[in-house]
């Protein structure tokens, strides 16, 4: 199911982008997720903002009308979370390309800053409780790996 609602995140941004006139250069599936690379053809900041939120409102939708048909479950949870997981500020979210577009360089690395102190706290408090996820765990460190290297 997570590699369903992971594919229909993507497919969201596909849609927009191609409804924009621009078409992917290069999709490549890595580690971290999927990298989809735009064409040359330049888009609008407000179209480039829609395409990056397609992939969340896709995710947020399934949710939705998971939930109104049959109360929620698993496939509801899983896009739930993929959906507000990528609107996160870091940079090889969707939420970090978001904010560059929206706000200048110090305001991106203070709010990035904002939610890895937020996110270490959480794996602190997780880790002294004995309920540390594995995939929290693991999303933190490629997101602290990705924010120092890149």
């Amino acid at each position: 199911m997570t590699l369903v609602s992971c594919a229909l995140h993507e497919l969201g941004h596909l849609v927009l982008m191609t409804a924009f006139g621009s078409s992917p250069q290069e999709i490549v599936v890595y580690g971290g997720g999927i990298r989809i690379t735009p064409d040359d053809k330049q888009l609008s900041k407000n179209h480039d903002l829609v395409v990056l939120f397609g992939g969340a409102a896709v995710n947020f939708a399934l949710c939705l009308l998971t939930y109104l048909t049959n109360g929620g479950g698993f496939f509801c949870q899983v896009n739930f979370l993929l959906g507000a997981l990528n609107l996160l500020p870091f940079r090889y979210f969707d939420g970090g390309r978001i904010l560059a577009l929206l706000a200048n360089g110090k305001v991106c690395e203070f709010f990035r800053a904002v939610f890895i102190l937020l996110s270490a706290a959480a794996m602190i408090h997780m880790i002294l409780h004995g309920t540390v996820s594995v995939s929290f765990a693991a999303t933190f460190c490629f997101i602290v790996l990705s924010e120092v290297i890149y």
